[in-house]
C-alpha cells in the first residue's frame, strides 16, 4: 500500500532518540488513507523514514487509563487545559514497552514522560503519582488501540512525523470496532510552531489542523453512552473518511 516508504533515506532508533521532543507542540490532522500515500510520494526530498530491525512500519498496541468518571476523556473532548493522558504502549518493532504519560499544558505545549516496563502489572504508582494528579487507585484499564505507524523526520532533524493507520479499537467489556483502513491520523511533532512542508502540503489541499486524540475517538466508538456533541466535527470527519456506516 505505501511502497513509496521504501525509497525513502533512512534514520535509526539511535539517531532518533536526539529528537525525542518530549516537550513539544503537537498539530493533528486527519485525513484519507490515500492522501497519506500521495503525501509519501511528495515527501521523500524533506524527511527521512525511522527503521527499526530492517522494519519501516510499526504496529503499536495502546492500553488506556481513565478514572471511572472519565476525567481524562473528557477533559480531551472539552478543550481543558491542563489535561493527562496515562497509557501502556508497546511498540512491535523492538518488543519494548513504556507507561507513558502525556500532560498538555495551558501554554498547549505537551510535555511527555515514559517508563520502560520488563513484565510489570498494572502502573507504577510513583511515576504516575509525580506526573500527573491522578492515584493509581483511581485508574482503570477502559481502552485498547492498534495501528500501523510510519515515522519520518525532517533533514534538519527540528520535527517528527507520524503516520497512523489501519486503527482498530478494543473496550474491555469484549466490544471490537472494525478495521479503519481508509482513514489516517498525521501528527508533527515541534519544539516550537514554525514553517513547516507538510503544513504546507496539507493546507494546499485544504487540510486543516485539528483537535483528534484516538484514545477519545475510540471511547465514541465502542460506547454510545458517551456524550460528544463538542467533539462531534473531528469524530464525523473520521467516520465520514473511514466510510463506516455509523449513526451520528
Amino acid at each position: 500500500m505505501f511502497d513509496k516508504i521504501n525509497d525513502y533515506r533512512t534514520i535509526s532508533l539511535d539517531e532518533i532518540e536526539a529528537i525525542k521532543l518530549m516537550n513539544r507542540i503537537d498539530t493533528k490532522f486527519i485525513v484519507a488513507s490515500e492522501t497519506m500515500m500521495r503525501l509519501l510520494d511528495e515527501l521523500m526530498d524533506d524527511y527521512m523514514v525511522l527503521e527499526i530491525a530492517s522494519q519501516r512500519f510499526g504496529q503499536y498496541r495502546s492500553m488506556y487509563y481513565d478514572t471511572d468518571d472519565l476525567q481524562m476523556f473528557y477533559a480531551h473532548i472539552t478543550g481543558r487545559l491542563p489535561r493527562y493522558k496515562v497509557r501502556k504502549r508497546k511498540y512491535s518493532q523492538n518488543g519494548m514497552q513504556f507507561l507513558e504519560v502525556k500532560h498538555k499544558k495551558p501554554n498547549c505545549k505537551t510535555l511527555k514522560k515514559r517508563l520502560p516496563l520488563e513484565n510489570e502489572i498494572g502502573l507504577n504508582n510513583s511515576f504516575v503519582a509525580d506526573n500527573t494528579p491522578f492515584r493509581t487507585k483511581d485508574l482503570h484499564q477502559k481502552l485498547d488501540s492498534c495501528f500501523n505507524r510510519i515515522t519520518l523526520v525532517n533533514w534538519e532533524r527540528t520535527e517528527r512525523l507520524t503516520l497512523d493507520f489501519n486503527l482498530q479499537f478494543h473496550s474491555f467489556d469484549g466490544t471490537v470496532s472494525p478495521l479503519f483502513r481508509h482513514a489516517a491520523i498525521v501528527e508533527l511533532k515541534q519544539d516550537k510552531r514554525v514553517e513547516s512542508v507538510i503544513v504546507r502540503r496539507l493546507k494546499d489541499q485544504n487540510i486543516r489542523p485539528c483537535s483528534v486524540s484516538k484514545y477519545c475517538v475510540g471511547m465514541l466508538l465502542l460506547d454510545n453512552r458517551l456524550s460528544y456533541k463538542m467533539y462531534k466535527k473531528n469524530f464525523v470527519k473520521f467516520i465520514n473518511l473511514s466510510s463506516w456506516n455509523y449513526s451520528v
